[in-house]
């Protein structure tokens, strides 16, 4: 009898050591799990840093290449072409290294795009500024109108002389909490808001709807315009803004509508979208690619996650240099830069 009970609590002293084991072992295992999905991001995120970076390099290669001529597409991609003789042959090809070049596991993607419609709000003349709220906001003339240009031209010039309707330090400086007076150019879209009287129904568009009216675009709020639109209606809009001319007729959006347009004067500024990422099937060789919808454009790509690079690009003595860059841009960043470079048949 002794015997068997000592031999029953060997065996339930064995049966806890398992057990306890049987634990460790579970949790060790769910541990290690996580770690292997941290480590596996992380490497994700080194190669996709280093994958933009790659596409970063391209586009600037691009860029600085000497006695090129400017070209564009209908959909606001911008290219650098040597042969003026055979540029279709020579841009398609640069469209096979923009579209993904295969490094390792992932791809190198990037974009340079021309908004030739854009408005840059540090440049919009007084008067201007009156015709561009007018288009984008439906302001009409008077003491509001009045007093947001002045609010504006105040925040952006270098005195602390209130215009009639403006407001400069006194004013900002009464609010709660006060705020100092920029006394600059305004170095971000958003940092409109900080200008009295300006709101995000302005700036963005809410319940203002982009609509065709005397053959222009109008509605849309502010940020429309100032990254602009492909569309001839929006040529149209800006030529009002600038010039005060409103359009006699409608744009013809099928009149000598060519692939790619030669630019003879390059624009100011231009935007650059690198970026780095694995496709999600990235073993199969056929998805390292992306491809063209019926229109010609790139589809989105299917991935687990990517680095972006935005840059605003501008021109000095010929070449472009950097103006802003954003390593790692939101996702919502490059949508505004893209969201009005497709020019559709109807609005």
């Amino acid at each position: 009898m002794a015997s068997n009970r000592k031999s029953g609590s060997a065996l339930i002293m064995v049966l806890a050591v398992v057990v306890v084991l049987a634990v460790l072992i579970t949790g060790f295992g769910a541990d290690m799990k996580g770690e292997v999905k941290a480590a596996a991001g992380h490497y994700d995120e080194a190669l996709n840093f280093q994958l933009a970076r790659s596409a970063f390099a391209l586009a600037r290669m691009e860029l600085n290449r000497k006695d090129t001529s400017f070209y564009s597409d209908d959909y606001g991609n911008a290219f650098f072409v040597k042969d003026a003789k055979d540029y279709e042959s020579e841009i398609e090809e640069m469209m096979l290294y923009r579209r993904g070049l295969e490094i390792g596991r992932g791809l190198a993607a990037y974009r340079i795009l021309y908004k030739p419609n854009a408005l840059d709000p540090n440049e919009v003349s007084h008067n201007d500024w009156h015709r561009l709220l007018e288009v984008a906001c439906g302001i009409e003339e008077g003491e509001e109108r009045n007093a947001l240009v002045d609010a504006f031209h105040d925040w952006i010039d270098t005195d602390n002389l209130a215009r009639a309707n403006g407001a400069e330090a006194e004013f900002y400086q009464s609010l709660e909490p006060p705020r100092h007076v920029k006394n600059g150019p305004v170095s971000s879209y958003e940092e409109i808001l900080l200008v009295n009287g300006f709101t995000p129904e302005m700036l963005y568009g809410y319940n203002h709807p982009v609509r065709i009216d005397d053959n222009m675009l109008v509605g849309g709020g502010l940020l429309r315009y100032f990254i602009g639109d492909n569309s001839p209606e929006a040529k149209a809009s800006r030529k009002y803004i600038i010039d005060g001319i409103v359009p006699a007729e409608a744009a013809d959006r099928r009149a000598d509508r060519q692939r790619f347009r030669k630019v003879e004067q390059k624009p100011k500024n231009l935007y650059l979208i690198a970026q780095g990422y694995v496709p999600e099937n990235a073993l199969d060789e056929d998805d390292l690619y992306l491809e063209d919808d019926e229109e010609g454009q790139q589809t989105e790509p299917v991935y687990r996650s990517r680095h972006i690079i935005l840059v605003r690009l501008v021109l000095s003595q010929n070449t472009y240099r950097i103006d802003q860059m954003l390593e790692n841009a939101p996702a919502e960043n490059i949508e505004r830069i893209l969201a009005y470079g497709v020019p559709g048949e109807e609005i």
